[in-house]
């Protein structure tokens, strides 16, 4: 049986974790949306042809369904940084890999089941192995997380603290 201040106490968590989620969502979200078009960009540069391409995008370079993965990610990386790096004060470098590897295999994953459950193809690499991501991702999941915990760790601290009580400067005697 939950008592009633346990179960004030998971509210407040749970409303905490939703009410950050939701902002972060709605600015960070996007913000990834764009970098993943300069990062086709970039490769384009480079390569001299898109790294992954939409299938049902009329545009194919880009998609707006796009941002639902995006969403999906911006979540997972709150939900890592609040349940897990955040309590156990897990290392800058330590957070990045984790957290890049994570996205990386949700990548993959959004990716078939967006081709092989939903039958509508999200995006797909061209000559990967991998299909729906490529090895070479790895680097721009580790910029996309380093951005991610710059924005949200360091300019806007959206931190698991972030409902505590300001501090009143009393000493305790």
């Amino acid at each position: 049986m939950v008592s009633l201040d346990g179960s004030t106490s998971l509210w407040k968590t749970l409303s905490c974790f939703l009410r950050v989620l939701m902002t972060q969502v709605l600015y960070v979200a996007p913000l990834f949306w764009f970098m993943e078009l300069s990062q086709n960009v970039a490769w384009r540069w480079m390569n001299k042809d898109w790294g992954w391409y939409y299938p049902e995008s009329p545009y194919h370079w880009f998609s707006f369904g796009s941002m639902m993965l995006w969403a999906g990610c911006v979540g997972l990386l709150w939900t890592l940084h609040y349940f897990w790096f955040y309590p156990r004060r897990v290392k800058v470098w330590t957070r990045v890999a984790v957290g890049a590897m994570v996205c990386w295999m949700g990548e993959w994953f959004g990716g078939y089941m967006a081709a092989n459950v939903f039958n509508h193809p999200l995006q797909v690499w061209p000559g990967s192995p991998l299909v729906y991501v490529h090895y070479a991702a790895i680097f721009f999941w580790v910029s996309n997380v380093i951005v991610y915990h710059l924005v949200t760790v360091n300019v806007v601290d959206l931190t698991p603290t972030y409902d505590a009580p300001p501090d009143t400067g009393a000493q305790v005697a």
